[in-house]
């Protein structure tokens, strides 16, 4: 009698041990030691059909995840396999919710996510009853994390339980999932504002002018902290500023007020983060992503760039034109560009109501022709993908546009050919004004290359970069020349199967700077669900480079995030963006004009600077070198009467050089461009 009350009573123990001491009273499961197959300690995987199983995968939404695929030795399996969470005690949780990340890809079943009061532990899942959660995962085929977010666990709070994610696939349709950051939290997030803010731009050492967003936060039972990684600050009251602002259960319930700025200290860089909430220690799903940069806006040109996906035209891009219409206004206006150079762009009444719309120093101009439209009276011409600028006239004035080697059509038919049968390069030759009216040129040149993963595909994309990078050229020698769009292709690499160098290489080749160099941003892209696809590019010449903030250039994936179902109701590719620095030497001494008939110079020339008819008065001319960035490399005085000089400049490198020269009969300055 006592070895079986003794075995009855180990038997019980083993039942507590199960569903008592292993219980967790909180989740917060990120999957960073999920390695291999190995899934974490407290997690049960079990394979109820098919020899496929739950295992790990290190592209996860941050870092490692859960991984499920029932597609293996190259053919669809027939499966059901479960992941399934440590039991969970929220019997203390006043309004416990649950949210989670979720990717999927190819045709197959849906993933189903479950609850159950009464699985035992290393058990088949099908002997436990189990309760499908109200939740919305990705669209099949999708390829794109999505956060499922909110779900409602407080009629499952009185008894422990678990939840579990469900895969099946069939012999005709395996689909993979990925499941990553797992959390579960007492309280909701609710009436968020905002979920995206640009705080601006200002001087490292200086702040800028505060935004703000309102929440309101449900059932607070414990701690509740608002952060944000410096430079970014935020405040209460809009007067003391700190990386992180703590509320109590007084709070709860009610709307609260978060200022956000920058406060950079580091000049010269782009800062995108995160504003979390943080309950119990638990980091909520809910997020506010935040843009803010360390440069002056005086001297600062913004310049992005965006394939908005057929945008106007209903059938075409399968979607709600007002909601995309709606969500690019809003991405735009949270990119805050002063040129926008866009691809796919259908219907001109829409272009026109979204530039109005970003205030009354925008304007916009759009290409008169398409593919297979050379005219704006053409058939195709009203349905057709356009290229398109918009531009801030407070800093950009355009002063022409035209398409690049349409002149040529139809006596070259090649060109009409290469550029996805007439989708030539659009042009727009624009004046600068920074600083209070100091003006350079740019030479803006949009494309939208043909698409495709064929050889002949690839071919044309080759054609077409020889023939516009021989035409800009010519037509801008010396120029500062920016070629941005939809290439449709690498950099670096090549897109096509089989091929192995762009078909921009060319371009390269001859005298452009790639910025947006896929080695420079590996396993990033710029097209929804892809990975080291950076087919949205930037290029400019030298001159031009030397302007670029060195790591500005960043792809504006935040859109996904704070867009619902961005890649269906908006667009497949993510804007970019890249910001370039104009820092004037000759803003001193309030002359904000070029004088350059103060004295001739040998341009360009090696480190021998040449000058001649220089116009000398009674006192000595003050000359002036200055690089690009506006650092006087060199400096000398000039004696009276000579016209003619020619100075060695010590160690200086090829490259963009201003030269000024001061006397009482005025002030000139000139560019020099030193060669080898």
């Amino acid at each position: 009698m006592k070895k079986g009350f003794l075995l009855y009573a180990t038997l019980i123990l083993c039942v507590l041990s199960l569903n008592t001491i292993a219980q967790v009273t909180s989740l917060n499961e990120d999957f960073t030691t999920c390695i291999t197959n190995t899934l974490p300690t407290s997690w049960t995987k079990y394979s109820v059909t098919g020899t496929d199983s739950w295992k790990c995968s290190t592209t996860g939404n941050t870092g490692n995840c859960a991984y499920m695929n029932g597609y293996s030795n190259n053919t669809n399996n027939a499966n059901e396999d479960w992941l399934i969470s440590p039991l969970l005690n929220l019997s203390s949780s006043a309004t416990p919710s649950l949210s989670f990340w979720s990717i999927t890809n190819f045709t197959g079943n849906q993933l189903q996510v479950l609850v159950s009061s009464n699985y035992t532990a290393a058990s088949n899942p099908n002997s436990a009853t189990w309760t499908a959660l109200p939740v919305t995962l990705p669209l099949a085929s999708s390829n794109v994390w999505t956060l499922s977010q909110n779900i409602n666990l407080a009629p499952y709070k009185a008894t422990p339980f678990r939840i579990a994610y469900k895969y099946t696939s069939t012999t005709s349709a395996a689909a993979s999932w990925k499941i990553d950051d797992v959390n579960i939290t007492d309280g909701t997030i609710s009436a968020l504002s905002k979920k995206m803010i640009n705080v601006g731009q200002c001087n490292a050492g200086s702040q800028t002018t505060s935004q703000s967003f309102t929440f309101t936060m449900s059932a607070i039972n414990g701690t509740f902290n608002v952060t944000v990684p410096a430079p970014f600050q935020l405040s209460k009251d809009n007067v003391s500023f700190s990386t992180s602002l703590n509320y109590t259960s007084a709070n709860g319930g009610t709307p609260q007020t978060v200022y956000v700025r920058i406060a950079p200290t580091v000049a010269d860089k782009v800062y995108r983060k995160e504003i979390q909430f943080i309950y119990n220690g638990a980091t909520l799903g809910d997020k506010v992503y935040v843009l803010g940069t360390s440069m002056p806006d005086v001297t600062t040109l913004r310049v992005a760039s965006w394939n908005m996906r057929w945008f106007g035209n209903p059938s075409m891009c399968a979607c709600d034109t007002s909601l995309a219409k709606a969500n690019a206004l809003k991405i735009l206006k949270d990119m805050n560009a002063d040129v926008y150079c866009l691809q796919e762009m259908v219907s001109t009444s829409q272009l026109a109501s979204i530039t109005s719309s970003l205030g009354s120093n925008f304007n916009y101009t759009v290409s008169p022709f398409c593919s297979g439209a050379q005219t704006t009276s053409s058939f195709n011409y009203a349905s057709g993908q356009k290229l398109a600028f918009i531009y801030n006239t407070s800093k950009v004035q355009n002063i022409g546009t035209f398409g690049l080697l349409k002149s040529t059509y139809p006596a070259d038919t090649s060109a009409y050919y290469c550029f996805s049968s007439g989708r030539f390069p659009y042009v727009m030759k624009a004046v600068l004004s920074l600083n209070g009216g100091l003006k350079d040129t740019i030479i803006f040149a949009d494309i939208h290359a043909k698409a495709g993963d064929l050889l002949e595909d690839h071919n044309r994309r080759v054609c077409g970069a020889q023939k516009m990078t021989d035409s800009l050229k010519v037509l801008f020698p010396g120029k500062k020349v920016m070629v941005i769009g939809d290439f449709n292709d690498y950099l670096e690499g090549a897109n096509a199967t089989g091929q192995t160098v762009s078909p921009y290489q060319y371009l390269l080749n001859n005298g452009f700077n790639g910025i947006s160099l896929p080695s420079l941003y590996p396993t990033q892209s710029t097209f929804v669900g892809s990975t080291s696809h950076i087919i949205d590019n930037v290029v400019c010449t030298p001159n031009l480079k030397a302007t670029y903030i060195d790591s500005s250039f960043f792809i504006f994936t935040e859109a996904n995030k704070y867009i619902s179902d961005y890649s269906n109701s908006t667009s497949d590719h993510y804007p970019i963006m890249s910001y370039f620095k104009f820092n004037f030497p000759f803003i001193s001494n309030g002359i904000n004009t070029y004088e350059n008939n103060l004295f001739g110079m040998v341009n360009p020339s090696n480190n021998t600077l040449n000058l001649y008819n220089i116009e000398n008065g009674t006192a000595k001319s003050s000359l002036k070198v200055y690089d690009i960035m506006g650092k006087i490399v060199y400096q000398n005085q000039l004696e009276n009467f000579q016209t003619n000089i020619q100075l060695t400049i010590p160690n200086i490198k090829t490259g963009l050089y201003f030269v000024e020269i001061n006397n009482e009969k005025g002030r000139g300055v000139q560019k020099w461009n030193v060669v080898e």
